[in-house]
């Protein structure tokens, strides 16, 4: 069996991508006539490519994941007829030509610097925690540990942000909208995806996410991409209680495949609480 190389893996999305983005089109709202007999819900290919003003034929090999080399003129009038917004248009070049803007290899992390664990040390009594480029908890301070769960005590690909919000069951029970946490993680997983195309842990990690969770498999297979914003979340937690926290990611300096997540509440109450819980033993704050 011929084993796939990463370029092949990236037209392979390249080509769902654009396939899933062209079945969401209704074909009036892009001044399409649907016809009494059409059964197709969104866009066919002939008319995206119509609307784009490509060659029918040089669109369909784009879909068929062949390797072409789309010019960044065409790219656009591609993003423009699928309607496709800021997030979905990276993704879409980087995609289609990651040679446009060369990115260095990703550097999956294990562990965090020093300076970024004094940091994170220093926020006390806000909770932050850091992830690599495939969302592995890398490192995280006490109020995290008390806040979310006692990270040490979980091993290997299991120590992952999407695993636990799709997986562990006291994640679950912990936000109060678990849902919508839940598809705007995979969303924003997925709009770094592109450089990892055919990295091993990248694959294994997907294939555990997948065989284990039913939600995660309908999310990724919607291929929606987002990017990150700062966002506020309710947690229902077991000891604490309510706490409104909002949230913001970083970037550490130096530290390019790393990102710094910090939590603040959001009132007076949830800061109490949240003081409170630090005060707590670790081994009870998930108790």
């Amino acid at each position: 069996m011929t084993m796939l190389l990463p370029d092949d893996d990236r037209r392979r999305d390249l080509a769902q991508f654009l396939k899933d983005r062209r079945g969401r089109i209704a074909p009036a709202t892009a001044g399409v006539s649907p016809g009494a007999r059409r059964r197709a819900r969104g866009l066919l290919r002939e008319e995206v490519a119509m609307i784009a003003g490509v060659g029918v034929t040089w669109y369909t090999w784009l879909e068929q994941a062949r390797p072409i080399k789309p010019s960044v003129h065409v790219l656009g009038h591609i993003a423009r007829a699928l309607r496709l917004d800021e997030a979905e248009r990276t993704h879409l070049f980087c995609l289609a030509r990651p040679d446009l803007e060369p990115a260095p290899v990703v550097q999956l992390a294990t562990g965090v610097s020093p300076v970024l664990v004094r940091t994170m040390e220093s926020l006390a009594p806000n909770p932050s925690y850091a992830v690599n480029a495939l969302w592995d908890v890398i490192g995280w301070n006490n109020p995290a540990a008390r806040v979310f769960g006692d990270f040490s005590r979980i091993e290997g690909e299991r120590r992952n942000l999407l695993h636990l919000i799709f997986c562990d069951r006291g994640w679950r029970n912990l936000f109060h909208d678990w849902e919508a946490i839940a598809v705007s993680a995979v969303a924003q997983f997925r709009a770094g995806t592109a450089r990892l195309n055919g990295d091993a842990r990248f694959k294994s990690l997907l294939g555990l996410l997948e065989r284990e969770s039913p939600e995660f498999r309908e999310q990724w297979r919607r291929r929606d991409v987002r990017e990150p914003t700062p966002r506020s979340k309710v947690l229902d937690h077991p000891r604490a209680g309510r706490l409104d926290l909002e949230y913001a990611t970083f970037q550490p300096d130096g530290d390019p495949d790393v990102r710094l997540t910090i939590y603040t509440p959001a009132d007076a109450e949830s800061a109490r609480r949240l003081q409170k819980l630090s005060t707590a033993r670790l081994a009870e704050a998930r108790a």
